[in-house]
């Protein structure tokens, strides 16, 4: 549920910074996503993701109910803190690159969603880390994709 309260603040800090241009369709749908885009992929990829998985894998493999030691750990840290750089860089690289950091985590995020739901539906997995991140991977991951599409249309394919 955490990655929906980091969705929440990346949102708010989007509206805040868009409502101004709202006359400027292009400045304001790059305003509003770029820091849906720093916070849900960058600020969770480092603090959510790559932290976590790769310093304290044994304690979270318990919490999604996975077996500890499992060096899978370290792979799934690795890719969530090489996308939270993406996520950073994308305030700063914007364009194409901001789309590709949000849609290629949006896609990531539904397809973790859809492992989370099916280790439920078929493993009866409803371990805390597995059960509650169903919703907290495919309703942030909608939302980017969203507000990718518009960035696309409205600005990015603009310019």
């Amino acid at each position: 549920m955490i990655l929906l309260l980091l969705t929440a603040i990346g949102l708010a800090i989007g509206v805040a910074r868009a409502y101004k241009y709202k006359s400027d369709k292009a400045l304001f749908y790059e305003r509003l996503l770029l820091p849906v885009i720093f916070v849900t992929v960058g600020i969770n990829g480092i603090l959510l993701g790559f932290i976590p998985h790769v310093f304290f894998s044994d304690m979270i493999a318990d919490k999604i109910g996975w077996s500890k030691g499992n060096p899978f750990q370290l792979e799934v840290g690795y890719h969530d803190g090489c996308w939270g750089v993406i996520g950073l860089l994308s305030v700063w690289f914007k364009g194409g690159f901001a789309l590709a950091a949000g849609i290629g985590w949006a896609l990531f995020l539904l397809l973790a969603g859809w492992g989370h739901l099916r280790e439920t539906i078929v493993n009866h997995n409803y371990a805390p880390y597995n059960f509650q991140f169903i919703a907290g991977d495919i309703i942030p991951a909608i939302l980017l994709l969203v507000l990718s599409c518009l960035y696309y249309k409205h600005s990015y394919k603009r310019g």
